[in-house]
């Protein structure tokens, strides 16, 4: 069934491109989920862990694992609050900006190298195929 092979290879494709980007921070001892959560960090400074880990949809008990490690990596510290001392927040580190920094100057040129040999017209046209594809996903969760 064509349907199937088509799904397969979109599967094959994001696979593709997370292999990319996780050779990429392999370098810092980072995974995906990891970097996922300082990027978190960066855009919510305010967010504790129990916030993380509602964005994330896990239990604190993963996060806490998971801050433990980028703590470790010194992708993010720990500055207590101000309101109250016995409390931390969690900021990224000049490592940790640097490492986001790395990925998402890289990120486009996987996207570039994905798209090498297609003309503008075959891009435009793979781009209304695959908005159809997001509508009628979109569809199927109304």
């Amino acid at each position: 069934m064509i349907e199937t092979d088509l799904a397969m290879q979109f599967k094959n494709i994001h696979q593709r491109v997370t292999q990319l980007m996780q050779k990429k921070i392999d370098k810092y001892g980072l995974t995906l989920g990891l970097l996922h959560i300082a990027i978190i960090v960066e855009r919510n400074p305010e967010a504790n862990q129990k916030d993380i880990a509602e964005e994330m949809k896990v239990t604190e008990g993963a996060i806490s694992t998971s801050i433990k490690r980028l703590l470790n990596l010194k992708v993010l510290k720990q500055i207590p609050l101000e309101s109250d001392m016995r409390y931390n927040r969690l900021v990224l580190t000049e490592l940790g900006k640097s490492i986001i920094d790395d990925y998402r100057d890289h990120l486009p040129n996987i996207y570039k190298e994905m798209f090498n040999e297609f003309s503008q017209e075959e891009l435009l046209k793979l781009s209304s195929f695959l908005s159809k594809i997001n509508n009628n996903l979109n569809n199927m969760r109304n």
